[in-house]
């Protein structure tokens, strides 16, 4: 998830705050902070420069999926709730394999989960948490289940039959959830420019 500038701010003044000050005796400071947990600490380094490629700039805008036409062979697969909580759906071509598959990454969904509730804490109520982006989504498992805990998501699939169950799966989940996804048929990389699956 990429964090905001607010939070951004936030995180650098509480780490101005660790740094120790010469204080007069006659106004006695509390002590540092300690430094933030594994769940404040932001992948984004704010001293970095990001630079966008001149290519990129000149591209047209990219715009996220429209409707789409329901396909038959593309059913439900819902998440195992006793493994993967809160519970959600994607859009599958076998939706029997679908709780095998994530249960197999049922370690993930945990750490995820712990990451936006410590998120949502430290924000508090109507604090900004985010976004998300799903790079190669698949039919997209993280997307809905980040979704469902309340992130806006943007994912973004090159292939076909699994950007259509990827689709879907705004189709099989509750409105709430389905309106927070954003699905583009692009992929992402380090290039700009037309590629093949191989690249």
């Amino acid at each position: 998830a990429l964090l905001r500038k607010q939070e951004l701010q936030q995180q650098q003044q509480q780490q101005q705050q660790q740094k120790p000050r010469v204080q007069p005796n006659n106004n006695p400071q509390p002590p540092p902070r300690p430094p933030p947990s594994s769940s404040q600490t932001t992948i984004i380094d704010p001293s970095t420069h990001y630079q966008v490629d001149e290519t990129c700039t000149a591209l047209p805008p990219l715009r996220e999926s429209g409707t789409f036409f329901l396909d038959t062979r593309i059913r439900p697969g819902i998440s195992t709730p006793d493994v993967i909580s809160p519970s959600f759906r994607v859009g599958s071509y076998y939706p029997d394999k679908v709780q095998y598959h994530m249960a197999g990454d049922a370690a993930n969904f945990y750490l995820i989960k712990r990451l936006v509730y410590d998120r949502k804490q430290l924000l508090g109520d109507g604090g900004d948490i985010g976004i998300s982006i799903d790079i190669g989504a698949n039919q997209g498992f993280y997307t809905y289940y980040l979704a469902t805990l309340g992130l806006p998501v943007h994912s973004f699939e090159i292939y076909e039959p699994n950007y259509k169950a990827l689709l879907h799966g705004k189709e099989f989940n509750p409105r709430e959830v389905s309106e927070r996804v954003h699905v583009y048929a692009v992929g992402i990389g380090e290039r700009n420019g037309r590629f093949d699956m191989k690249g």
